[in-house]
């Protein structure tokens, strides 16, 4: 039908506009920057799965998301401390 067919194109020019956006942030940040944006997808995919299409999350797949995120917090984290130490070691070596 005409307006499948109009959704279907939204949907892919959509999609084509937030892969070129993710593509061209991975080009500028660096990755632990915008990874996170990434486990954001996981926790709304869930949300609209449970919302809009009645599903029903299991144990395990609620545990499998949060080892996912919380490595990924983790990373992130450790890559702040390590930024940050580095900039302490730089201060002090210009003193």
């Amino acid at each position: 039908t005409p307006v499948g067919w109009s959704l279907m194109i939204g949907l892919c020019c959509t999609g084509i506009v937030g892969h070129l956006a993710l593509i061209k942030a991975y080009e500028n940040l660096d990755a632990v920057i915008v990874q996170p944006i990434s486990y954001w997808q996981l926790v709304l995919g869930a949300m609209i799965a449970v919302t809009v299409f009645g599903e029903v999350l299991r144990w395990n797949t609620v545990v499998g998301a949060v080892i996912v995120v919380g490595a990924g917090l983790f990373t992130v984290w450790r890559e702040w401390v390590v930024s940050r130490r580095a900039r302490r070691a730089e201060e002090v070596g210009r003193v």
